[in-house]
């Protein structure tokens, strides 16, 4: 299981790389066809969306408590935060990753601002 967690939070880190969410090659790879996202700006997004010129823009956010769990043999979900590095705002993160024969794509992401405490 240690294996796998890594492997989803090396991919999680691959789509916070400005260059790669930039790279319509590389969000193809990481970017299941069947991917819907609702965003923490309350939008929602399908790869359509992503795959044009801007791809899926720049961010600069780091991840905080990253955790997966195995959903089925090929399903896995992973559980985490972002802290923007400008703002110091914090977002509940949720991803869910499906092995495909290519490897492991993304299939559904939300983002919710994180409660003040």
């Amino acid at each position: 299981m240690d294996h796998l967690k890594e492997t989803i939070l090396f991919h999680e880190k691959e789509l916070l790389d400005n260059t790669k969410r930039l790279s319509l090659e590389d969000l193809d790879r990481l970017i299941h066809d069947e991917f819907i996202e609702f965003g923490k700006s309350g939008g929602r997004f399908m790869k359509a969306d992503l795959m044009t010129e801007g791809g899926a823009g720049t961010i600069h956010v780091e991840i905080l408590d990253y955790d997966i769990r195995l959903l089925s043999e090929d399903t896995v979900q992973a559980l985490f935060q972002t802290c923007y590095q400008v703002t110091g705002e914090v977002a509940n993160r949720c991803s869910i990753w499906k092995k495909e024969k290519a490897g492991w794509q993304m299939i559904f992401h939300q983002g919710t601002v994180a409660a003040s405490s």
